[in-house]
């Protein structure tokens, strides 16, 4: 059980850190967006997963699986309201951009 409760936090850390460095690396709101909201959810997610395998207590699983709930609710809405702001703002996309 060590073994499957280190590899769901290294693997959620890594994700948290990469989710971080899209923030710092990518060129445009748009994209920032879309790296903070996959990878910080995943991230977070496999982190409480750690978590509450670790604790053998039904109070620090609940609270656990109450915080995986939450930021799967409200990450992706934040993220497309965040979204809607930037548009009707008329937000300027990389130049890179490619638009279908």
């Amino acid at each position: 059980m060590e073994w499957v409760v280190a590899s769901c936090l290294i693997i959620g850390v890594l994700f948290s850190f990469f989710s971080a460095l899209g923030i710092l690396r990518m060129p445009d709101a748009y994209i920032r967006m879309h790296s903070s909201t996959k990878a910080g959810t995943i991230g977070v997610g496999l982190i409480m997963v750690a978590v509450a395998l670790h604790f053998h207590d039904t109070s620090v699983i609940s609270r656990a699986i109450g915080i995986i709930a939450f930021i799967l609710m409200t990450a992706p809405v934040a993220a497309q309201l965040l979204g809607k702001s930037l548009l009707m703002n008329n937000y300027k996309m990389w130049r890179g951009h490619q638009q279908d």
